[in-house]
């Protein structure tokens, strides 16, 4: 089971999650960037799979999120996370912003597919086009710290801003941190013996 990762974001709540993704426990998985924010939903399970997945196949957003759960989490299916992910992003297709964080997260972190940090901000890209939080939260910190775009600062703090005005309170933080300027780097004084 992952640490903390993609646990945080699926908890029910009714405020704003913040996940430490700054704590790894995997010995050869990097520790990630930074904290991850979701806006809580409570995306539940499937208990009738095959129904489920009908009413997904059906074009229900909310079926095909909650069947990625189910398979994400192995509840009543064996785990696959390789199949979680291809319903998470069917319903990130269906324009479910939630899934679209969730198969971003799913990537970035190669839960059952191969990492892949530009195709993870592209779909926090879609949940943040589509108003949400969160996705905002995720582009940001991959544009903070150049995984899988260019690093750039400026437009972090932009999608910190958007997030904060959504209600991710500590997006606001990181907005305002990150329009301060950067400290001017001290020149370094090299010891003139060494050259001698």
């Amino acid at each position: 089971m992952p640490p903390r990762l993609l646990i945080c974001a699926l908890v029910a709540c009714t405020n704003v999650v913040a996940c430490d993704r700054g704590a790894s426990g995997h010995g050869d998985q990097p520790a990630p960037s930074a904290s991850a924010i979701s806006l809580g939903v409570e995306i539940g399970s499937c208990t009738d799979v095959e129904a489920c997945e009908r009413e997904c196949r059906a074009g229900s957003a909310d079926r095909c999120r909650r069947l990625a759960a189910t398979y994400a989490f192995g509840r009543g299916v064996g785990k696959d996370e390789a199949k979680a992910t291809d319903f998470y992003e069917l319903a990130c297709a269906m324009k479910d912003p939630a899934a679209c964080v969730f198969a971003g997260q799913m990537y970035e972190y190669a839960r059952g597919v191969p990492a892949d940090p530009a195709k993870a901000t592209k779909l926090y890209t879609q949940a943040c086009d589509a108003q949400w939080a969160g996705g905002c939260y995720n582009e940001a910190i991959m544009y903070e710290n150049g995984r899988g775009v260019p690093s750039d600062r400026a437009k972090a703090a932009d999608l910190y801003q958007t997030a904060c005005a959504a209600g991710a309170k500590v997006a606001c933080d990181k907005a305002t941190d990150l329009r301060k300027p950067a400290p001017a780097n001290e020149p370094a004084f090299l010891d003139a013996s060494v050259f001698r």
